[in-house]
């Protein structure tokens, strides 16, 4: 029940924070006259974007920390205050300019192949699932844990690249206002698991310092 209960964890927090349902509309404008072969090809390609992206990140990420001496409690307040400010976006309905910035939007109109930049990264595989997938990593207590994420990876991108596929019968069926509603819902649900990610970090420094024993 614990590993399933990580893995539910797991899986919401990174499916969650990638958001698929919030960019169906944005994912359909941009291949609205594409064929469905070359949607294939994109998602295809998006997928194994995310999926190295995230998992290199999740197995090095302690490295980097240990290069640039940070130590895990301060990445996860700091990775909490950024999880924070992408479900107050979501709340609030719109995309976080954490994801993408305007410049890479104007640049994106010009590409051809987006399954890379920006639809793999940083949309799906942006600094919150990166941020996400390393802070999972180190809650990990053995070899069960690890691949625990790993599978969470991997299913959060597979469903997400499957909503987006679906994308045109999403945007049909729900229209704007019910994909705001249910990127709100899942906005609340992301805020509630970045200030337990804060305060996890927050509890490891003071203890670390001596302020709380």
């Amino acid at each position: 029940m614990e590993y399933f209960n990580f893995f539910i964890y797991s899986f919401t927090s990174l499916f969650i924070i990638m958001n698929p349902i919030g960019l169906a509309p944005l994912f359909y404008m941009w291949t609205v006259n594409t064929s469905e072969r070359e949607i294939i090809y994109i998602l295809k390609r998006t997928a194994v974007v995310v999926v190295l992206t995230l998992l290199i990140f999740s197995f090095f990420g302690r490295y980097i920390f240990d290069f640039f001496g940070i130590t895990i409690d301060s990445f996860k307040v700091i990775g909490g205050l950024l999880i924070l400010k992408i479900s107050w976006d979501m709340l609030h309905a719109k995309m976080s300019k954490i994801k993408q910035t305007q410049r890479e939007k104007e640049e994106m109109s010009q590409l051809e192949d987006i399954a890379v930049v920006p639809l793999g990264i940083p949309l799906l595989a942006g600094p919150g699932s990166i941020t996400t997938t390393i802070i999972l990593m180190e809650h990990c207590k053995g070899i069960w844990e690890k691949l625990i994420v790993v599978l969470s990876i991997i299913l959060a991108t597979g469903v997400s690249i499957l909503i987006l596929y679906i994308s045109e019968k999403i945007v049909m069926a729900l229209k704007t206002s019910g994909i705001y509603a249910i990127v709100r819902i899942m906005g609340l649900i992301l805020g509630a698991i970045s200030i337990e990610i804060m305060w996890s970090g927050l509890v490891g420094l003071m203890s670390s310092s001596g302020i709380v024993k």
